[in-house]
This record gives C-alpha cells, sequence and structure tokens, in this order.
C-alpha cells in the first residue's frame, strides 16, 4: 500500500509540473502597417528561410516547423503592401530576401538537472534570445543590405506553474513582430 501511494505521489508531482514564459518587450513598437509605398509598380519577393540553434553559445541540432515559419514569414511580406507577390519557390524575382532565424538559448544546466531531480521543487529558468536577420538582394543577385532585430523570451519551470499553462502563448505573434519590425527597418533604409 506504501509503495502504491508513494507511486501516486510521483506520478501527481510530475503531472503538476509547469512553466511560464513572457518576453522583455525590447523590440520597438512597428509604427506603421502597411508599410506606405510611393512605387506605381511594386516588386517581386522570393524568400527563403533557414534556422540555427543554440545553447549557451554552442551551435546544437534542432528541427524547426520551416514550412509553418516560412508561412509566418511570408504572410508577413505579403500583409507589408510592398510587394506584388511574395513566394518561396525558387524563381525569377525583383528582391530576393535570405531570412536567417536564431534561437539562442541560454540557462544553467546545472540548476535544470536540479529542478528536474526535485519533480520541478526548486525553480530553474532559462531564455531564448530569438534574432531574425534578413539579407536583401537585387534581381542580379547583387547586396543591397541586411537588417536584423532581436526579441528575448523568459521560461521558468516549477511545479506549481502548471496553473500559468493555459496562459502561455506560442511564439508565432513574437515572430510575427520581429518579421513586420525587421521589414519596417528594410523599408526606412531603402532597401525595399
Amino acid at each position: 500500500m506504501k509503495k502504491l501511494l508513494a507511486l501516486l505521489v510521483i506520478a501527481g508531482s510530475l503531472a503538476l509540473q509547469g512553466c511560464m514564459t513572457y518576453s522583455h518587450n525590447t523590440l520597438p513598437q512597428v509604427e506603421q502597417w502597411p508599410l506606405s509605398s510611393s512605387l506605381q509598380t511594386k516588386p517581386t519577393a522570393y524568400i527563403k528561410v533557414q534556422t540555427a540553434y543554440s545553447v549557451n553559445g554552442t551551435p546544437s541540432a534542432s528541427n524547426p516547423n520551416i514550412a509553418k515559419l516560412e508561412n509566418l514569414i511570408k504572410q508577413g511580406f505579403i500583409d507589408s503592401g510592398r510587394f506584388s507577390q511574395v513566394s518561396t519557390e525558387q524563381e525569377a524575382s525583383d528582391v530576393y530576401v535570405t531570412v536567417t532565424l536564431q534561437n539562442q538559448e541560454t540557462g544553467n544546466l546545472g540548476l535544470a538537472m536540479l529542478t528536474g531531480a526535485t519533480f520541478f521543487l526548486i525553480p530553474g529558468t532559462f531564455d531564448n534570445t530569438f534574432v531574425m536577420d534578413m539579407m536583401f538582394r537585387d534581381g542580379e543577385g547583387k547586396k543591397l543590405g541586411r537588417v536584423q532585430k532581436q526579441e528575448k523570451l523568459t521560461t521558468w519551470m516549477h511545479l506549481f506553474l502548471v496553473f500559468a499553462l493555459p496562459f502561455n502563448e506560442s511564439a508565432d505573434p513574437l515572430l510575427t513582430e520581429l518579421t513586420k519590425s525587421n521589414l519596417e527597418e528594410a523599408a526606412r533604409k531603402n532597401l525595399i
């Protein structure tokens, strides 16, 4: 009976572990969306999306959903109002954009192990810095310029944060804001 009770307590504590993620909101607010344009004919754009992931400065393998990320970034380009057509399929275009999204995760591995060993009774934290870099090239492949923006997310892990789980949002709105901010900066620099 004692073994069954101990097993139920362990299973219950594993089921109650939770985490909470919040943004530092350091990204400047986009002033005008969609972007204004004085061009009579809008250019076409081809975007290539790449990702990179590192943990405490060491590159690591990751398996992101590239198709979902491409669609999210492509929608930002379409919504900007600056392009007549946006494609993720390689084709002749007026503007070629290489978008690189880097996820730089930092945290204390010892604290993470302690958090896990105590079934999340001792809280742990880690940060994810999302850096979105856009390289713009013209139709002939000549480099026009580059823009880069970043935003930081902090995640807390603790036993009683299970109640915060329903309020955690996905990173999609953050990635949309990074795309908008980069496109606004590119328009300011006359890259698009």
